[in-house]
């Protein structure tokens, strides 16, 4: 997290990728230790072999910012946060 606070100081603003991993520790906290295990109980998608494993590059992204698909970390995040009951507010 301080690393993201200190990218904002230098580039004025997070990228899209930062806001989503704040997001995704945000909704992360609200489901708990067990959200990989909510996500794959209530997503078929995460109960597989492909939707484990964006799981796994989502959670290794968190920790290191340079690892992690975008589009990977929407998915979960937006999956995660419907678990835990968060709306997003869309970008128009």
């Amino acid at each position: 997290m301080e690393e993201l606070q200190s990218r904002v100081a230098e580039f004025g603003r997070l990228t899209i990728k930062q806001r989503l991993l704040q997001r995704f520790i945000r909704a992360r906290n609200v489901v708990g230790k067990n959200w990989r295990g909510v996500l794959a109980a209530n997503d078929p998608f995460f109960n597989t072999k492909r939707g484990s494993d964006y799981l796994t590059s989502v959670a290794q992204a968190v920790s290191d910012h340079s690892r992690g698909n975008v589009d990977r970390i929407e998915r979960v995040t937006l999956a995660l946060e419907k678990m835990a009951g968060i709306t997003s507010n869309p970008v128009v």
